[in-house]
């Protein structure tokens, strides 16, 4: 226990520096701040680089010369979304100021791009990419904005564009933003859009010894003397958590320790339930989320009423909140999760944020009840549009813009969040459309939440024969169960997407469940007699045929046997909206399918288990 005079850090001792910087304070427009954020007089409790200047009316930081608007800060400092002030009144300021954004002190998160920004340029006749977009500032000043890193190999195509832009542009200015907001922009280039996206703002970087300190029970600050993040706890002063140091016990230790064993028993009671509950509501602040109750989900669903669909993870039933908004609730089957597990794996799902991701709206832990509310999509699942048994269908165009969607979608799960978090049962139930065809990967992260051996089970349940299901997941022979997985799955829907009006050639073709022929074995007798065309229904136009040959090319890609022979997500996405002519025909992927397939599933849910564990998908 440290001392309570202490000349150093103001006089103040670590249980009165727990007490000042566990205490929030406001600044401008927010309120409730902690560390990493700091004013005049709570030196000890924020990092240096984020002193706020309160003076404006708003919280603002001084990075690079350059004034940033705090514009959100949750649960306990651990969401921090911050913006460029002097764009937040005006796409076209009259001082355009390119400073470097300094990573070292402020990480970015995972989900933020660099818009790029180029002011006072000639107009650019004939360019075509989906990447830049142009707007116009007061004076008729024209200007073109990049939606993507210039650092991007999606960016190749167009590099002649670019250096155009850096030679004939007066002036540029990189400025971070929300991938969402940017992926929002890149499919609607209004001058509206690009707006939203620099006042939108961006996200910075989680501090994972701050979650781990307030995990411990302790308060966040700064060793002044040291420059280093600090824990103050009850007991002390320690580097990132609050414990009790082991120390030597002798013989007379243990004959003191012997008569007061009662009043260590209760003392270290009450230590554990202080800790437990004060880790409770920690976890608790960490989601940015509603906790509903199970008899207010069974007020909202109606007592379970409507039944909108079925899966592997549990059953999803339509709600209604009191606002009137429908809702989606998944109420997951036989979690075997504790509540600190499921809240864990819930804050992570939280955290995404993404146009093809579902947006999760609450969730409820009650004793073994278990469930999570999401939005409610009036087009229900992918499956119901491409499926043999309804009438309704869509156009090429559409099912691309689905395939592609999707395909950022989990490009974003693999590549955009700060962890990897592999779905590991992609297909077309869990892609769930909105009132405008816009693709929404659901059910990620479920699988944590339920014990590895059933999720395992509830996978290959899905379908009941291959189906989505890769090659690794039926025998280590293949290769180990990865993120590659997920592109197997990917695949093998974006095959059906587009084979599934043919699906009952292949039915009646096959002699049983146990023909050797492969779902995609006749896509390949097709393309080799090049009659691409065939595959769909006659009468679609060349460019719809194109269509549907760049989603045959990439599917086929994404089945490949070997796992390492796959292309990865963002590779895929890459592929998908390239030109058809930079697509070679792959080789033909060789499945062998094992007799008995299910004689692994102890190896395999081992596999799973291991690498749920190194994707670490926690938030820290």
């Amino acid at each position: 226990m440290d001392a309570l005079y202490d000349p150093v850090l103001c006089f103040l001792s670590a249980d009165k520096l727990y007490i000042r910087c566990s205490s929030p304070f406001s600044c401008g427009d927010q309120s409730d701040l902690l560390y990493p954020f700091w004013i005049s007089g709570r030196e000890d409790c924020g990092h240096p680089g984020f002193e706020l200047d309160c003076s404006g009316g708003f919280a603002e930081l001084n990075i690079s010369s350059v004034k940033f608007r705090v514009l959100d800060v949750t649960n306990n400092s651990r969401i921090i979304r911050i913006a460029r002030s002097d764009f937040m009144s005006n796409i076209c300021p009259q001082i355009l100021v390119n400073a470097p954004f300094n990573q070292s002190v402020f990480s970015l998160a995972p989900n933020t791009e660099i818009l790029t920004v180029y002011y006072d340029c000639p107009a650019t006749p004939q360019f075509v990419s989906a990447y830049v977009g142009e707007f116009v500032c007061e004076d008729d000043i024209r200007g073109y904005y990049v939606t993507r890193n210039l650092s991007s190999p999606l960016l190749a195509g167009i590099s002649g564009l670019l250096n155009n832009f850096e030679v004939t542009c007066r002036k540029k200015v990189s400025i971070p933003a929300s991938g969402p907001a940017l992926i929002t922009l890149q499919n609607n280039r209004t001058q509206d859009n690009l707006k939203k996206a620099l006042q939108g703002g961006f996200e910075l970087g989680i501090n994972s010894d701050c979650h781990k300190c307030i995990k411990s029970g302790g308060a966040c600050g700064y060793n002044q003397i040291t420059k280093a993040f600090i824990c103050y706890c009850l007991d002390g002063r320690h580097n990132r958590y609050c414990g009790y140091r082991n120390k030597g016990i002798g013989i007379a230790s243990i004959l003191v320790g012997l008569v007061i064993a009662g009043g260590l028993i209760c003392f270290i009671s009450w230590r554990k339930k202080t800790l437990d509950g004060r880790r409770q509501q920690y976890l608790e602040a960490l989601i940015p989320l509603k906790r509903y109750s199970y008899a207010q989900l069974k007020k909202i669903t109606n007592s379970f009423v409507e039944v909108v669909g079925k899966g592997g993870f549990g059953t999803v039933y339509k709600g209604t909140l009191c606002d009137g908004r429908s809702v989606a609730v998944k109420l997951l089957k036989d979690s075997k999760a504790n509540g600190e597990d499921f809240m864990n794996e819930v804050a992570s799902m939280s955290k995404t944020s993404h146009v093809n991701i579902v947006n999760l709206l609450g969730f409820c832990y009650e004793g073994s009840k278990r469930a999570v509310l999401y939005e409610f999509l009036e087009n229900g699942s992918l499956d119901r549009f491409i499926s043999q048994k309804t009438s309704i269908t869509l156009d090429w165009t559409k099912l691309y813009n689905i395939a592609l969607g999707t395909a950022r979608g989990i490009e974003y799960l693999h590549h955009g969040c700060k962890a990897r978090i592999v779905h590991f049962d992609i297909k077309p139930q869990n892609v769930l459309l909105d009132d405008n065809f816009c693709p929404k990967v659901s059910d990620f992260g479920l699988a944590k939440l339920c014990e590895n051996k059933e999720s395992f089970s509830s996978v290959l349940d899905a379908r009941g024969t291959i189906g989505y299901i890769a090659p690794e997941f039926l025998s280590r022979m293949y290769g180990r169960v990865s993120h590659k997985s997920d592109v197997y799955s990917y695949g093998m829907l974006v095959l059906e997407m587009i084979g599934a009006r043919k699906k009952e050639r292949f039915d009646q073709d096959s002699s049983s469940n146990t023909s050797s022929m492969y779902f995609p074995e006749w896509i390949y007798k097709d393309l080799e007699k090049g009659i691409s065309g065939k595959l769909v229904e006659n009468g679609i136009s060349i460019e719809e045929e194109e269509i549907v040959k760049k989603m045959t090319l990439v599917g086929l890609w994404c089945i490949q046997t070997s796992p390492s022979n796959r292309p990865p997500m963002n590779k895929v996405v890459e592929m998908m909206e390239g030109n058809l002519e930079a697509l070679e025909v792959p080789p033909r992927p060789v499945l062998q399918i094992p007799s008995l397939p299910l004689q692994e599933s102890s190896s395999l849910s081992m596999d799973i288990t291991v690498y749920a564990e190194e994707r670490c998908t926690n938030v820290e």
